[in-house]
């Protein structure tokens, strides 16, 4: 008969492992993830929604009050898959019963000797969107907070907006509890140390609970490389920081009267984007560029210097913010693929392992509608639209756009 282990050596942890089985497993409560649920569960299929922190969560990429929503892209790929987006988004208000869009237009600006603006145009051109092509001085007389030389380009959009982030993700997950009717579970709090990938079902592993899944969609987000490691070299996590300044008075920032903003210049490191005070956050800026990071050591602090530089950016084209003071910072992380590109599609050789990230800095206006997509994919439809350009196993094409389908 055997006795207690001898002193100071560890007793083993013998504890059984909780074993459960699910139809359609989502890994991520972000906009994706809860996208992705909203749709299985409006098909009448059963989920369950996996989430390492609470939903609506902080640490990752989808928090936050407010995101911009536009048709105004430089690459004209995705300005042809905006209508769907909108679309797709009217489609969940109304389901809901609340608004989440608040459109407010939308400013596209560049110094002279950047062609953003330009392509920028003629995305919308070809789109059929409405738009308004301006010079610096016209865009001052607009709007007198912008303060941009008369040799700027720029263009407006008016029917670019706000997406309101954090209760749009609420409202789906509301919505695939209401309509799953008990068949949607959301298990939080529940991080996954591994993806078993060798068996029949793909499995999660937590601390002490095995998932197996017939159907995976892993909505990881920045955590996506580290479970799909043959992904890794794809995927790269970078730091983002977030500011809201106080001016006083408010007025001029207010909606209505200031829109939702993009100014590129000429490298990627002269990107910065803003939007007006939204349910008294605050008028939002930041560069849209950061530095690579771990997702699981992320210093939550804004840098004095980003701040310095912020507000530099803001007395060239925004003067009476840039002093304003500073309300409040947060940190948000991106996950970027080549060329800032979606990745979304079955796993190669795992025709029910369905990767659905990164979003690349610009995805969420679009996760309503790619949450359709990854409900198509996991019922073994056709998608609505061509995403050969984002499949994991490699780019076959160079078009997306519309090509009929399910929902629409």
């Amino acid at each position: 008969m055997s006795g207690p282990p001898p002193p100071g050596r560890p007793i083993p942890d013998v504890s059984p492992i909780d074993h459960r089985h699910a139809r359609n497993v989502i890994l991520g409560a972000g906009a994706m993830g809860a996208a992705a649920a909203y749709h299985l569960a409006r098909r009448g299929e059963p989920v369950l929604l996996v989430e390492q922190f609470e939903a609506g969560h902080d640490r990752g990429s989808s928090h936050g009050a407010a995101r911009i929503i536009r048709h105004s892209y430089a690459d004209v790929l995705y300005s042809r898959l905006m209508p769907e987006a909108f679309a797709a988004w009217r489609r969940l208000e109304a389901e809901a019963g609340e608004l989440l869009y608040v459109k407010i237009g939308g400013l596209s600006l560049c110094p002279p000797g950047v062609d953003y603006v330009a392509r920028v145009a003629s995305s919308l051109e070809e789109v059929g969107v409405p738009h308004r092509r301006l010079r610096g001085a016209e865009v001052r007389r607009a709007y007198p907070s912008f303060a941009v030389p008369d040799e700027f380009d720029a263009v407006f959009e008016p029917d670019a907006g706000l997406i309101s982030a954090s209760r749009a993700i609420a409202a789906q997950i509301e919505l695939a509890r209401r309509l799953g009717a008990g068949t949607t579970e959301v298990l939080e709090r529940c991080p996954i140390r591994r993806i078993d990938l060798d068996g029949e079902r793909p499995a999660l592993l937590a601390d002490r609970l095995r998932i197996t899944a017939d159907r995976l969609i892993v909505a990881a987000g920045p955590w996506a490389g580290r479970l799909l490691p043959g992904l890794a070299d794809r995927l790269r996590p970078t730091r983002q920081q977030v500011l809201y300044l106080g001016p006083d008075p408010i007025g001029p920032f207010a909606i209505g009267r200031l829109p939702a903003f993009i100014c590129k210049g000429a490298s990627p490191s002269e990107a910065f984007y803003g939007m007006p005070d939204f349910l008294g956050t605050g008028v939002k800026v930041a560069r849209h560029s950061g530095p690579d990071c771990d997702p699981d050591a992320v210093d939550r602090a804004v840098d004095a210097s980003y701040v310095d530089l912020v507000r530099d950016f803001l007395r060239g084209v925004l003067p009476s913010l840039a002093d304003a003071p500073l309300l409040r910072s947060e940190v948000c992380l991106y996950t970027e693929a080549p060329d800032a590109h979606f990745l979304l599609g079955p796993l190669p050789g795992r025709p029910g392992v369905i990767v659905a990230s990164p979003c690349s800095g610009h995805g969420f206006k679009f996760s309503c509608l790619i949450g359709r997509i990854l409900a198509d994919l996991a019922l073994d439809d056709i998608p609505g639209i061509d995403i050969d350009l984002w499949r994991p196993g490699g780019h076959r094409g160079d078009a997306i756009g519309p090509t009929g389908g399910h929902d629409r």
